[in-house]
Formats: C-alpha cells, sequence, structure tokens
C-alpha cells in the first residue's frame, strides 16, 4: 500500500462522524443530536456549579448558554451540516477558544429579527478552527455568534461552520522566455 493509498484511507468519507450523520438529508436526526448536546452541556455545567456559563479567554468574559434562547437558532442552522452539528458537539471548547480572526470586526449591531427579540444590543462573532492533521473533512472553521444585553451578559446565540472562499492566485502571465 502506497503513502497515497494510506491517505485516501484516513480521508475516505464515512457515513457517521462520533455518531453524526453526514447524509445531507438526516437533518432531522441532527436536529435531535443537537438538542442532546445542549442538554448534556447543561447537565454538566450545572454539575460543576458553572451556571450554565463558560469563559471565553480571547474577550475575557463568561458565555451564557441559555436554554430557548442559545439553542434555539443553533438548531436550525446546524442541523444543516454535518459540520455544524459536531461544532456543537464539541460547544464547551469552541466557546472557551473561539477568537476573532486576523483583519476582522468582532462586535456588530443586532440584525431585526430573533437577535433583535433576545434584546442583544451588541453582536461578537469569533472563529474556532478544528484542525485534524490526520483527517482532512475533520479541518473546517466554525462561527461562533454571541449576543451581548444590556446588562453586559454574553449569550451564546449560534454556532455553525462557515466556508472560506479561498483567495485565488493572482494570474501569472505568459512570456515568451
Amino acid at each position: 500500500m502506497t503513502t497515497n493509498d494510506n491517505n485516501n484511507k484516513n480521508n475516505a468519507f464515512p457515513e457517521y462522524i462520533q455518531g453524526i450523520p453526514t447524509a445531507k438529508n438526516k437533518s432531522r436526526e441532527r436536529i435531535d443530536l443537537i438538542k442532546k448536546y445542549y442538554s448534556n452541556l447543561w447537565k454538566k455545567l450545572q454539575k460543576e456549579g458553572r451556571s450554565n456559563k463558560i469563559f471565553n479567554n480571547y474577550l475575557g468574559v463568561d458565555v451564557y448558554i441559555v436554554e430557548k434562547e442559545s439553542d434555539k437558532k443553533t438548531i436550525n442552522t446546524a442541523s444543516k451540516n454535518w459540520q455544524s452539528t459536531y461544532a456543537v458537539k464539541h460547544l464547551e471548547d469552541v466557546v472557551k477558544n473561539a477568537r476573532c480572526e486576523e483583519n476582522t470586526i468582532v462586535f456588530f449591531a443586532p440584525k431585526k429579527g430573533t437577535q433583535s427579540k433576545f434584546h442583544y444590543k451588541n453582536i461578537a462573532i469569533l472563529y474556532y478552527d478544528f484542525v485534524d492533521p490526520n483527517i482532512d473533512y475533520l479541518n473546517f472553521k466554525a462561527r461562533l455568534t454571541i449576543g451581548i444585553k444590556a446588562s453586559a451578559k454574553h449569550v451564546q446565540y449560534c454556532v455553525n461552520k462557515i466556508d472560506i472562499k479561498e483567495k485565488s492566485q493572482p494570474y501569472k502571465a505568459l512570456t515568451n522566455e
């Protein structure tokens, strides 16, 4: 077996990844998993006495995971693809270690609709890189959206996988050299 065969074997796309269905038509199953992941996280945080909050190292604040607020948007968004559901499964790490991307703005005004309904005065958007040197499909970026209330309480609003558009290479003119 060649090295390329080994790499292809390690990068074969499975039907399930850590129990998460990868097929596009499995969003109903992913919704149920997301609900379970949130329930397990709330139980874990309560058991540890952390009052449903996780400290974000970049912002230096506690981010609250609030039932019927944190999970509402995420359930609808993250169930669309397996990577977003994977990010929810690892939400504690995402919230703890998400940070600003270079040359991006962190804070935004809330959008009309659900963000305004929850009375957010500001929105913070941070990013978390999933990295696995051995499995290509486990390398992706997740976006963490945090709603900030007038009381300065930070609430996890949404987490989802984002597509990164690679910069196109500049065209190199052909020469007759």
